[in-house]
């Protein structure tokens, strides 16, 4: 039997973390943080203990350390690490990617409905996730 899938959550409003968690549970195993700081440790501790995350969304607009600069530093830890790339999808009400396009797997525009969680993610689980 497959491992459950995982998922991180990043964003610094509790309602958005809240609601793409109710949608998402049903397939995935749900870790959030408030910041990019935080997400980065949490993405670290995942490989280290052996269960990493098999998608992270990731707000853009945030303290401490935005998406944008999160989604790099994640993205050099994995090339140091030595793993697989895991699937970014960034979430944003409006702001573009510009430079960090090429680091990510999609854009979700704010606010996240069940029908645009699956036409994203289903195309990176092909065959691994069943309909949210």
């Amino acid at each position: 039997m497959e491992s459950p899938l995982r998922a991180l959550i990043v964003d610094d409003a509790e309602m958005s973390r809240r609601i793409t968690r109710r949608i998402i549970s049903k397939v995935f195993i749900c870790d959030d943080a408030e910041n990019g700081l935080i997400a980065v440790s949490k993405y670290r501790e995942a490989i280290e203990s052996g269960a990493p995350y098999d998608v992270v969304f990731m707000d853009i607009v945030m303290p401490e350390m935005d998406g944008k600069e999160a989604v790099k530093t994640i993205r050099e830890l994995e090339t140091k690490l030595g793993v697989e790339r895991t699937p970014i999808i960034m979430v944003s009400a409006s702001e573009m990617l510009d430079e960090i396009d090429e680091l990510v797997n999609g854009l979700l525009r704010k606010a996240v409905t069940r029908q645009s969680l699956n036409s994203l993610l289903f195309p990176l689980f092909d065959g691994r996730m069943e309909p949210l």
